[in-house]
C-alpha cells in the first residue's frame, strides 16, 4: 500500500492506479504459485526464499535511487513533472510484487486455512478462488489509498517546491522498504 500511496503522491493519480493495477497483476503471480503448490518450493529452500528477497529489496532501493535521481535531473532541466509513464510504473509493480517473496509466503499460509478439503468443489479451484478474492480485496485497500493520496497530491501539485518534495519522498519511501526488507531478510 505505501508503495502505491509514493507512486500517486509523486506521479499522480493515473501512475498510482498504474502501480496498484501492476501490484494486482503480480498478486495473480502469487495466487498461481500457491494453487500449483509451488509456494511451498520457497518454504523447503531457504537460499532461494533469501536470494529472492534480496533482490526485490535491492530492485526497491534501486527504483528509490533511480526517483531521486531524476528528480534532480528535472529540477535542472526543467522536464515534466512525471517522473515515470504510467506503462513503466505498471512494469516496475509487476516485478516488485513478483520478486516479494513473502506475499508468496502470504497466500501459501493463508488461503489452505479457508479450503475444505472434503468439498464438492477441488482443493485448486476454492484456492484459485480465495486467491483472486483476496487480491481484490488488496487492490481495492491500494486502489482507495491511491485515490486519496493523489488527491492530496493534487491540492500541492501547482507549487514546484512540493513536485519535487514529493519524487524524493517517494524515492525515499522506496529505498526505505528495500533496506527494511534487507535488514529483516539479515535477522530471519
Amino acid at each position: 500500500m505505501l508503495y502505491s500511496i509514493a507512486q500517486a503522491v509523486s506521479g499522480g493519480k493515473k501512475v498510482g492506479i498504474m502501480a496498484a493495477f501492476g501490484l494486482h497483476i503480480g498478486g495473480y503471480f502469487h495466487v498461481i504459485l500457491a494453487v500449483l503448490g509451488l509456494s511451498s518450493v520457497l518454504l523447503a529452500n531457504p537460499s532461494l526464499y533469501f536470494a529472492i528477497q534480496k533482490l526485490g529489496a535491492l530492485y526497491l532501493v534501486w527504483l528509490g535511487f533511480q526517483r531521486i535521481y531524476l528528480s534532480k535531473k528535472l529540477r535542472i532541466t526543467s522536464c515534466e513533472r512525471n517522473l515515470t509513464s504510467p506503462k513503466r510504473t505498471f512494469i516496475d509493480s509487476v516485478i516488485v510484487d513478483i520478486l516479494n517473496p513473502k506475499a508468496a509466503i502470504f497466500y501459501l499460509a493463508f488461503l489452505p486455512q479457508f479450503v475444505n478439503e472434503a468439498g464438492s468443489v477441488a482443493v485448486w479451484l476454492q484456492l484459485l478462488i480465495l486467491g483472486v478474492v483476496t487480491n481484490l480485496l488488496f487492490s481495492s485497500a491500494d486502489l482507495l489509498s491511491v485515490l486519496m493520496a493523489s488527491h492530496l497530491q493534487k491540492k500541492f501539485q501547482a507549487r514546484s517546491n512540493w513536485v519535487d518534495f514529493f519524487s524524493r519522498w517517494s524515492g525515499s519511501i522506496f529505498i526505505l522498504l528495500g533496506v527494511m526488507a534487507l535488514v529483516n531478510s539479515s535477522y530471519n
